[in-house]
């Protein structure tokens, strides 16, 4: 009842709600899931899902026996988590949860650093949306995952690691580009987002954070800019605006530590925008790794 190839596979029926999908999942043919399953609940005397429905659903027997199955999932995890702290980072892993923009920005120097001091530690990215990231996060999946103080939860503990200033970048060919740089001021000249109004525009898609910011300067500077395209990160909205397709909003992480094929033209905004915080958030149930609280070090002195 308590075989680890069994509990993991009860995990995964119940979290992917077929007996075809979570077989996909854990690299075994569907018949064997079945087998497994099967086996589980004639052991227990129960059925533990309610097959006459799709997606499957737990039965109250099944609920209790995915309860537990988590906790000795959890207690497992603390287990190899302790034994492979004691070998002082000889030997374990370390897995971070990151979107495609911080881990190009962000986390590339302090990987290598990192590695070259630590050679035995594996070393792996999750990259995902920022609701994916929590879900990594509060199941442990992850050591950590770099999320914005916006996204934390009552369940999350969490270390700042830094603040990122919103600014807007233009293609260097752009006339307001031009202009100022031919005053070569020191630094980044100030301009207002009223500026944007009726200009070819690279807006992020609705379901990301600096969406959300876009749309405040607009209302706060009345501004209407043309929005042609709707990028998916960061990265692709500002190498678009390099190229010389339009303006987009950017962070100062991204200026100062992104590897520019073709660099834009930057401004700060005279707009007031809310810094972002970003942090380090783990699951509150789950201790940091020693292998984490290294990594966050560097993180936090690079």
């Amino acid at each position: 009842m308590i075989d680890e190839h069994e509990w993991r596979s009860v995990l995964q029926v119940a979290k992917d709600g077929t007996f075809s999908a979570a077989a996909k999942h854990l690299y075994i043919s569907q018949p064997s899931l079945s087998q497994c399953i099967k086996k589980v609940e004639t052991e227990l005397g129960v059925r533990l899902f309610d097959r006459s429905q799709t997606p499957l659903a737990l039965t109250t027997a099944g609920e209790i026996y995915v309860r537990q199955a988590k906790e000795i999932l959890r207690i497992r995890q603390a287990l190899v988590q302790e034994v492979a702290d004691l070998s002082e980072l000889r030997t374990g892993s370390l897995t971070i949860g990151s979107s495609r923009t911080r881990s190009a920005c962000f986390l590339i120097d302090p990987l290598v650093a990192f590695h070259r001091q630590y050679p035995g530690i594996q070393l792996a990215i999750k990259e995902a949306p920022v609701r994916t990231l929590e879900e990594y996060a509060a199941a442990g999946t992850v050591d950590f995952a770099l999320l914005y103080d916006s996204s934390l939860r009552a369940d999350f503990d969490s270390v700042e690691l830094c603040r990122e200033r919103t600014m807007l970048a233009l293609p260097k060919s752009h006339p307001l580009a031009r202009a100022y740089a031919e005053d070569d001021v020191q630094g980044f000249p100030r301009i207002s987002f009223a500026a944007m109004d009726g200009e070819p525009f690279i807006r992020l898609q609705p379901r990301r954070q600096m969406a959300e910011v876009y749309d405040k300067l607009c209302k706060v500077s009345g501004a209407e800019p043309h929005v042609i395209f709707e990028a998916n990160s960061i990265i692709e909205a500002s190498e678009l605006c390099a190229a010389g397709f339009g303006a987009t909003l950017v962070t100062d992480m991204l200026v100062q530590s992104w590897r520019w094929k073709e660099q834009a033209f930057f401004f700060e905004l005279e707009e007031e925008v809310e810094e972002r915080h970003l942090m380090a958030v783990y699951s509150r149930q789950r201790q940091l790794s020693l292998a984490a609280q290294r990594f966050i070090d560097f993180l936090l002195h690079d």
